[in-house]
């Protein structure tokens, strides 16, 4: 999948390799260690993570159709695996469109351009290549719709916030769905729109299950008032904000939105249910290979011998791939993730230690006054759980690259996503997907 249609610069910042049922990531990421370190940061993209979430997804929400959030990490082997599950997408713009379509995805039936405000242009691009489904929130953006695509399938977006997420989103997008919901729904009916649906986001990175239970009952309230001016929803849109570090499972978050369909919308086959998780698909998936380019060692004054504190400066940070991994985290009073005591580092002693970026500014800092294993000039410091928005949010600040990617996947797995891309979407459930893939339970 990877060959075909990738540009030449794609193919100089990234490798791929291919992995016998007798090796496993942990002993690739073992053996990077052991060698020499790159000048350069890198990341290491494992393909089976994203194949065994996808099938753990339909076996927890096997109601709920996942539409790939684009924005999370648009590396292209990752877009090509889940086309080739039979994902939908979760597009925000012209360039996430695009590089969907690349990957032969039906623009009807597998992408949904889930950004509220959209420009004309915007719009009329949508219409060009026939995307027709479409979140809105306010007023002025009927009236634009109206103007440019009268055909779009409207899905109307409510505000329903998580009091726990790294990101609120409501306060930019969604509407309150008591007040405004009806009169927007209104609007829509006046202007001769056609509205198929209701989504919300509860905020990215959300710890409270619970939230999408609230929201899915207030979105039952617009479906039934939909009714009595003459729409027939048939899309309800959960939005993003599911978990995806490799030690945080969906599980609660599963049952309570199993919960909330049987309760408000038992009749399933009349309502189709997507959602829109980007950060569950890809957060492990992604690896963070840095080196530790210098380091600060501070001394007890009246102690030469005594070593208080050191300082280790590595070749990627928060200007780089780590601003999610990092920053959110410290905006939100959580606690700064420390990075991977490897098993080399096991048996070190640990000193009251800060991680510093690379770049000049004193805001580039990973964590501070933690205890960690001495390390050396030249050795790597290794980053997990760095898959969603690591490379999206980088930006090239100071002069310092972005990391490469090295993408391995396990050869039966990737031979079986070459066999069964072509294959309907709507075949790919869990039994078929599971006697394909092979993967172990």
């Amino acid at each position: 999948m990877c060959s075909n249609g990738v540009s030449e610069s794609e193919v100089r910042t990234r490798t791929f390799t291919l992995l016998e049922e007798t090796s496993s990531i942990e002993e690739v990421i073992e053996g990077i260690l052991a060698t020499p370190a790159a000048e350069n940061p890198f990341h290491v993209l494992f393909l089976d993570d994203i194949v065994r979430k996808h099938l753990n997804w339909l076996r927890q929400l096997p109601r709920v159709r996942p539409f790939y959030a684009v924005k999370c990490n648009d590396d292209r082997a990752i877009l090509e695996t889940l086309a080739a599950l039979g994902t939908g997408f979760d597009c925000a713009s012209k360039g996430e469109i695009d590089r969907v379509m690349e990957m032969g995805v039906n623009p009807r039936s597998r992408i949904i351009y889930a950004h509220p405000i959209k420009s004309k242009e915007s719009l009329r691009y949508a219409k060009a290549k026939a995307v027709s489904m479409m979140t809105f929130d306010n007023e002025l953006e009927l009236v634009k719709i109206a103007e440019v695509y009268p055909d779009a399938r409207l899905v109307l977006r409510i505000r329903h916030d998580s009091d726990k997420a790294l990101v609120p989103l409501g306060k930019k997008f969604g509407c309150d769905a008591h007040l405004d919901g009806p009169k927007l729904l209104r609007k829509a009916k006046a202007l001769n729109l056609t509205v198929v649906g209701i989504s919300f986001h509860v905020g990215c990175g959300s710890l409270d299950a619970d939230s999408f239970f609230r929201a899915i009952s207030a979105a039952k309230v617009l479906f039934d008032y939909a009714k009595t001016i003459g729409f027939e929803f048939t899309l309800l849109d959960l939005g993003g904000g599911f978990p995806g570090d490799a030690e945080k499972p969906i599980d609660e978050f599963a049952l309570a939105v199993n919960n909330a369909l049987d309760e408000f919308f038992p009749n399933l086959d009349e309502i189709q249910v997507i959602a829109e998780p980007g950060r569950y698909y890809v957060a492990s998936a992604v690896r963070l290979l840095t080196v530790i380019q210098g380091m600060k060692i501070i001394r007890d004054p009246t102690d030469d011998d005594r070593i208080c504190h050191v300082m280790y400066y590595l070749n990627d940070g928060v200007y780089g791939t780590l601003f999610d991994w990092v920053s959110l985290r410290a905006i939100n009073d959580l606690q700064r993730v420390m990075p991977v005591i490897t098993k080399q580092k096991r048996d070190k002693q640990c000193l009251k230690s800060t991680v510093w970026g690379p770049t000049c500014d004193a805001t580039d800092i990973i964590c501070e006054n933690v205890d960690f294993p001495e390390h050396s000039i030249g050795e790597y410091v290794l980053f997990e759980n760095i898959g969603a928005y690591g490379m999206t949010f980088a930006t090239n600040f100071n002069g310092f690259p972005t990391p490469v990617m090295r993408v391995y996947a396990g050869r039966n797995i990737w031979n079986s996503l070459e066999t069964i891309k072509s294959i309907d979407w709507k075949q790919k459930n869990l039994d078929f997907l599971q006697k394909y893939l092979r993967l172990i339970k």
